[in-house]
């Protein structure tokens, strides 16, 4: 992927992201075209903001950490670099402050025009926010990276992000994020990382797993191995995704 190609993509964006185009705080960076928003005086913020020099460095990091541990999500994302163009935007005005829950990253599969010459037809944006940028790079990598670019980005890409619904959209792209979650190491028994699963498979994977209980019990097992076998389990979801209504 040229860079010259991301950088023009980025510079002709849309209108209603030219807020996007300073070009000062634009990179790229193995192939991925980073960008940071500076801080400004209307962005009233609720936690200590952070710079966009650092903000970069760490997603930086950030992917370091999923090329060099996980390799299944690494090969995911040079997938969908060979297709679309990436983005990763730090906004520190991202998301609007609310009352209620907050979201930490982002999925935008239009918000670029592809500059001319571009391998796809869509320019693929991660957003991430003033939250997650406060994370450790491997929860930066896994959440606001896998989930949002690999899992959500490769169904953009294979036409089922809007046909599958809000849940099971979140079920796929949690499965990616298990799975790079596990290959960083990560601690399972956090409170963070026991939400997360009680989430995923609670919440997010219900109907896939009541999917699997009818059609493939004998592989219920897949879910109590330690570590989970994802990528089994990713293999079955396509089964589950391709029998959904159009």
């Amino acid at each position: 992927m040229a860079a010259g190609i991301l950088l023009q993509a980025f510079v002709s964006s849309a209108a209603h992201a030219s807020q996007y185009g300073d070009s000062s705080h634009d990179q790229v960076y193995r192939g991925i075209y980073l960008s940071a928003v500076p801080a400004t005086s209307d962005n009233k913020s609720d936690i200590p903001l952070m710079g966009v020099e650092q903000a970069l460095q760490t997603i930086r990091e950030a992917i370091d950490i999923l090329y060099e541990r996980s390799p299944f999500n690494a090969n995911k994302l040079d997938e969908l670099k060979a297709q679309r163009d990436l983005v990763i935007i730090y906004d520190p005005g991202f998301p609007e402050w609310t009352r209620g829950d907050f979201t930490l990253a982002a999925f935008h599969p239009d918000f670029f025009e592809p500059a001319p010459g571009a391998p796809g037809g869509t320019v693929f944006v991660a957003m991430l926010g003033r939250y997650i940028i406060q994370h450790s790079p491997a929860e930066i990598a896994a959440e606001g990276i896998v989930h949002e670019l690999v899992g959500h980005g490769l169904q953009h890409l294979h036409g089922r992000l809007m046909r599958m619904g809000g849940l099971n959209g979140e079920c796929e792209a949690s499965l990616y994020e298990l799975k790079a979650f596990q290959d960083f190491g990560v601690d399972k028994f956090t409170l963070h990382m026991v939400r997360f699963r009680q989430e995923l498979e609670k919440r997010n994977c219900d109907d896939f797993k009541r999917f699997m209980r009818k059609r493939k019990p004998w592989l219920m097992p897949l879910w109590d191995e330690q570590p989970v076998d994802v990528e089994q389990i990713l293999m079955i979801f396509e089964e589950y995704a391709a029998q959904l209504p159009n």
